[in-house]
């Protein structure tokens, strides 16, 4: 009787994890999207000192270098309230994260340490910023790697939180791979069915 008890609490709880997994997701997409839900502190990037997860949804072949979706994904950050989000901020977060996702702390050839991710992000209005990474691809060619970066964010009034919603890509802006990652739409209630831009504040 214990066991059938012990069996029905465990069943119960992977129901309501894999509900409230999907009710703090941000984006929507079909089923071809990988997708993945980190909470923070991220564990390789403990220097993003936000609270909040992250969304990330990645196209079919993204890990694959022949594929022409190398390296292009999304993922948006939803985090307790961090007032206007800068330039600064964005470089200096992006860099905790390359460098720590890469291992590029402790990434050598011969025995030299690869240069660490170098980030530039230019802000076009209250709400939309565009931005470069260049760091080094640790996992997949063992070269250096230069992602393009598309920035947007949102208020959600309601519960005082940000969206930070990101878009990377090694192809340049004009090239269709984008208009892939434009498929990934956020969630009609992401906000409470509310999503008020930094430009409406």
């Amino acid at each position: 009787m214990k066991l059938t008890i012990t069996v029905l609490i465990m069943f119960y709880s992977i129901i309501a994890f894999g509900q409230d997994k999907q009710q703090i997701e941000i984006f929507e997409t079909d089923s071809t999207w990988i997708k993945e839900i980190i909470e923070f502190p991220i564990g390789f990037a403990q220097n993003i000192n936000y609270e909040g997860f992250e969304d990330l949804r990645f196209p079919e072949g993204w890990s694959k270098e022949e594929s022409h979706t190398f390296w292009s994904y999304v993922w948006a950050w939803k985090i307790k309230d961090i007032g206007e989000v800068t330039e600064n901020e964005l470089e200096t977060n992006i860099q905790y994260y390359f460098d720590g996702l890469l291992g590029l702390d402790l990434y050598k050839i011969d025995d030299k340490h690869v240069r660490k991710t170098n980030t530039v992000f230019i802000k076009k209005d209250n709400s939309h910023y565009i931005g470069k990474v260049k760091t080094f691809d640790t996992r997949y060619t063992k070269k250096p790697l230069t992602l393009n970066v598309l920035v947007e964010t949102h208020y959600c009034s309601q519960e005082k939180k940000r969206i930070i919603y990101f878009k990377f890509s090694p192809k340049p802006f004009e090239d269709d791979v984008w208009n892939t990652l434009d498929e990934v739409t956020l969630r009609i209630d992401v906000c409470e069915n509310q999503i008020n831009s930094q430009k409406q504040q």
